[in-house]
């Protein structure tokens, strides 16, 4: 049975909705994931998107465990995906990268297993609305919501099947067709246009 080795609990202001958690040998800006998912992994990164789509301050949980843990009660969404850190220290960031939220420390470099725990993604982007509606109405929009939001994050080590071929690489991916990519084809278009051809 797999043991909890380490854990660390808090609170994180987020300004564009996503808590990033890199490794602190990552020497690069923040590079959001283009993706529906609310869990992305590349090598170094591991990204969670909050439901609430407001300037919040999510709690969140971070464990670190010897073996895949047992399942986790009390959570209505779970995804797990896997990742690689160089050193396994890892530090949480927000989009706006100023100073480090946290530090988390795992067992050392290596491949992990990430399973990231949330509530019902639908309803907290519901209360979270309502609940910044009632602020705007109160006159009290000022600061982040608060207590709107959840998350387990739990790491352990891989297994051996899995490899490094399986994890993104880093920087950033769009959908092929989506928006954002056909804005990034016509800016590479523009950039390699000849102005004196007609």
């Amino acid at each position: 049975m797999a043991t909890l080795l380490r854990r660390f609990a808090g609170e994180f202001e987020l300004d564009y909705s996503t808590l990033f958690i890199e490794d602190d040998a990552v020497d690069r800006d923040i590079v959001p994931p283009e993706t529906d998912g609310w869990l992305h992994a590349t090598e170094q990164q591991v990204s969670l998107s909050s439901a609430s789509g407001v300037w919040n301050a999510p709690e969140a949980l971070l464990e670190y465990w010897d073996g895949e843990p047992p399942p986790a009660a009390d959570w209505a969404t779970a995804s797990e995906a896997l990742t690689w850190f160089s050193t396994g220290r890892l530090c949480l960031w927000r989009t706006i990268r100023e100073y480090p939220l946290a530090r988390f420390d795992l067992g050392g470099p290596g491949f992990y297993r990430v399973r990231a725990h949330t509530g019902d993604r639908d309803r907290i982007r519901q209360d979270a609305e309502a609940a910044r509606s009632r602020r705007v109405d109160e006159g009290a929009a000022t600061g982040p919501l608060r207590g709107a939001e959840r998350f387990l994050i739990q790491f352990w080590p891989a297994p051996p099947s899995d490899t490094r071929d399986q994890i993104d690489a880093p920087g950033r991916r769009y959908p092929e067709g989506s928006e954002q990519q056909q804005f990034a084809d016509a800016i590479q278009a523009l950039a390699s246009h000849d102005p004196r051809d007609p």
